[in-house]
Order: structure tokens, then C-alpha cells, then sequence
């Protein structure tokens, strides 16, 4: 007798708790243990935010090879971004109206590509994994992109705390500075100097290199050998004091400076920067909070190797 004739004999003497067991165990055949707890989210921000929790730990359970947890972690996902089109149009989100197409079609793509990362898991295909982790990805970053401005100490007296308007930190009374959230042509965050002429994109790729570029206001390429830049990275949230120094180098091209941060340092993690412009003011301090590796930056890292060799030249603030 087939397996198939046998479960439904079992479902009809047994009664109506076989089948939900049943339809536990054969979808892939493998349990996936308890729903990941969560809450669903309230803002926009909080939604993003749970979205960016979430793919980083797929990154995590990848790098461990645990695929069959994938499944809880894709499941938030898939709720989270159902609803994000609602959570942009309440009041505040900060989301433009002509955005919310946009953040509503991501949030529907991003819960649609629930079943193929599944997939991919329980039948232990990483490279499958990866290739819809990276779609989905792409995807947040669209998120990312409309969310609203927030302002931090630099010197993170506070924490995580941040506000929506530019000010002073009530602690140590330094100009709160703006927390990077829109996207460069790198795909990493983008923060602007004071005068809005230049544009410093950081991104993070998965072996921890930091990479550092300029661009102007119409996101122009502009040599990275123009600036001064002073690094420190450490845990999201912890204080300076806490953060180590990052060496960065100038590439054979001049076109970004790079350098590697301590393996002991993962994601979620902020590097902060201290560049000076060259303009003879005073230099200006930047924070850049990372959740998880910039999307596609390894591979780009590794063709910039590619086409510059290993040349660098030693950058000095």
C-alpha cells in the first residue's frame, strides 16, 4: 500500500488532528520547528527595520549552512511585507505619496518570494538560497530608500536614539548629525557634506572590507584622493569609546578608499568617519549603520580587485 493511501486512512480514523500534523511534515518533509516571535510592526521604520533583522539573520543561517531555519525567518518576511504598503500611508511614515507605489509593489514582491527561498532551503540548494536572498535584498533596499530622515549624536551618548529633526544632544551638547538612510550608486547608505556638494557612500561587503566613495550632486564619480578620511567601526549601539580604528587605503584607481575591519566586528555594526573636505573648515562627522552587508557589494569588491590588482596606496588623514 502506498504512503499516500496510508495517510489518508490514518486522517479518517484518527480524526481532524492528523491532517494538520500531516501537512506539517509534508511540506518538504522536514519540520521547521517554532514560528520565529515577533511583533508585528507599527511604523514604517519598525517594518523596514524588522525586514532588515530578518535577512540578516538568512545571511547568518546561510554562512552556517543551516537552510531548514531559513523557513521561520522568511515567514516574517513574507507578513512584514504584506503590510508595509499600509504602514507608509500613515501619517508621518515619512514616505512621499508618489513613493508608496513603489514601497507597496517591493513590500508584495519581497512576501511573494517567500515560497522560492523555502524552497530552496529545505532541499539544502544554497546557492538557490542565496540567489533569492539577494533578490530579496534589492528589494529592502527600495525600502530603505523612502525612509525618513533621522538626526544622531555622533558621539552615540544616546544609544540608538535619534530624532527626526536636526538639533543639539541634550548629554554633551554636540550637533546631532544626520544617520545615513538613501542609497548610493554603489548600493551603499549616502550621507552629503554640509554644502550638499559632495556625497560619501560606505558600503560593506561580506568579509568585512569597508569601502569609501565620493560622488557629486548628480552622483558623478569624483576621486577619492580629495578627502581625508579617519575610520572607526564597531557594534551597532555601542559607545565610541568601544569602536576601533579602521586603515584605509586609496585605490590604484583613486576612485574609493578601502579597508578592512576587525573579523571579531559583524553586522548589525556602525563605522563612523571623520572627513576632511580639503576645504579648510572643519572636518565633518558621518555614521553609517550597517544591518547586514551591502547588497552585490563582494562581487563588485572583487572585480575592483580585478581590474586594479592588489594596489593601494596608503591613505593618510
Amino acid at each position: 500500500m502506498s504512503r499516500r493511501i496510508t495517510l489518508i486512512l490514518a486522517s479518517l480514523l484518527l480524526g481532524p488532528s492528523v491532517p494538520m500534523a500531516l501537512a506539517q511534515h509534508d511540506h518538504g518533509h522536514e519540520e521547521h520547528g517554532k514560528p520565529a516571535e515577533f511583533k508585528m510592526p507599527a511604523t514604517y521604520k519598525d517594518g523596514v527595520a524588522e525586514i532588515q533583522h530578518r535577512l540578516h539573520e538568512i545571511e547568518e543561517l546561510m554562512e552556517a549552512k543551516k537552510l531548514d531555519q531559513v523557513h521561520s525567518q522568511a515567514e516574517v518576511i513574507q507578513k512584514v511585507g504584506n503590510i508595509i504598503g499600509q504602514l507608509a500611508l500613515k501619517p508621518n511614515s515619512g514616505v512621499p505619496k508618489e513613493a508608496i507605489k513603489d514601497v507597496n509593489k517591493a513590500g508584495r514582491e519581497l512576501a511573494a518570494k517567500f515560497d522560492a527561498i523555502d524552497k530552496a532551503g529545505d532541499s539544502g540548494d544554497l546557492a538557490g538560497t542565496r540567489k533569492v536572498y539577494e533578490e530579496m535584498t534589492k528589494l529592502c533596499d527600495t525600502l530603505e530608500n523612502y525612509l525618513p530622515k533621522e538626526y544622531a549624536c555622533p558621539m552615540r551618548c544616546e544609544g540608538d536614539k535619534t530624532y527626526p529633526q536636526p538639533g543639539k544632544c541634550p548629554k554633551c551638547g554636540m550637533a546631532l548629525k544626520e544617520v545615513a538612510a538613501k542609497r548610493g550608486p554603489h548600493g551603499g547608505p549616502l550621507a552629503w557634506s554640509a554644502d550638499h556638494k559632495c556625497g560619501i557612500e560606505a558600503t560593506l561587503s561580506k568579509d568585512n572590507e569597508v569601502r569609501i566613495y565620493l560622488c557629486d550632486e548628480k552622483s558623478k564619480p569624483l576621486s577619492a584622493d580629495r578627502v581625508a578620511v579617519q575610520a572607526h567601526a564597531g557594534k551597532k549601539g555601542a559607545p565610541e569609546s568601544e569602536h576601533r580604528p579602521v586603515s584605509l587605503m586609496l585605490d590604484g584607481s583613486k576612485s574609493s578608499l578601502a579597508g578592512k575591519i576587525a573579523a571579531t566586528v559583524k553586522p548589525p555594526l556602525t563605522i563612523m568617519l571623520v572627513v576632511d573636505f580639503k576645504d579648510g573648515k572643519k572636518a565633518q562627522s558621518f555614521n553609517f549603520d550597517f544591518e547586514r552587508p551591502t547588497a552585490a557589494a563582494h562581487e563588485e569588491h572583487k572585480q575592483d580587485k580585478g581590474h586594479h590588482g592588489d594596489e593601494h596606496k596608503e591613505h593618510r588623514p
